[in-house]
């Protein structure tokens, strides 16, 4: 093989490699600036949603923030959505390992085999541990719903979200964001 043929191989990997970097770090910053910060300054917490969602804040005890996706159609049955809402730890519990079995233990409980736990997994926001959990529920209605939780000190953070698992695909980058963004303040 010739050396001029080399080089040219070489710079045609080299600008197909740059093209790419370049593409997704367009796609990132188009992605990022999707979003506005939530500030709750009675729980103490902030949080990213895309700004085309609805913002429906303290709606009832224990619930931070919801937000809302809007309906891609009149006819959408489920309006998917996602909630933070902040409780205590019972007593009983002192960690996050017990307070995640007792969580999957409640689910199999109330749902039985009618869900499908398809993530199950630890997560770390800064230095805090939190957990995170997948589920679907394919009969009758098609729904995913996505918990993530950590605890601090005597509260529980829980974020959740519930919609169509026919669109998560669609939906699924933005929640996984949101869960990520969230940010205590101490």
């Amino acid at each position: 093989m010739k050396a001029s043929f080399k080089k040219n191989i070489l710079i045609g990997i080299a600008s197909t490699a740059g093209f790419l970097l370049l593409a997704a770090l367009g796609f990132y910053v188009y992605f990022i600036f999707q979003f506005n910060v939530y500030q709750d300054d009675q729980y103490k917490f902030s949080i990213k949603y895309p700004k085309t969602w609805k913002v429906i804040i303290h709606p009832r005890a224990d619930v931070a923030v919801v937000f809302m996706r809007p309906k891609d159609t009149a006819f959408d049955v489920l309006q998917e959505n996602f909630n933070v809402t902040v409780q205590p730890v019972p007593g009983s519990i002192f960690n996050l390992a017990q307070y995640t079995t007792i969580v999957k233990k409640q689910m199999t409980a109330v749902f039985g085999k009618s869900i499908k736990i398809v993530e199950d997994k630890d997560l770390h926001w800064g230095w805090r541990e939190g957990h995170k959990m997948a589920i679907d529920a394919p009969k009758p209605d098609h729904l995913k719903m996505v918990n993530a939780w950590v605890l601090r000190s005597t509260q529980v953070y829980i974020l959740t979200f519930l919609g169509d698992m026919n669109k998560y695909s669609e939906d699924g980058l933005y929640v996984n964001e949101m869960i990520r963004s969230l940010q205590l303040q101490d």
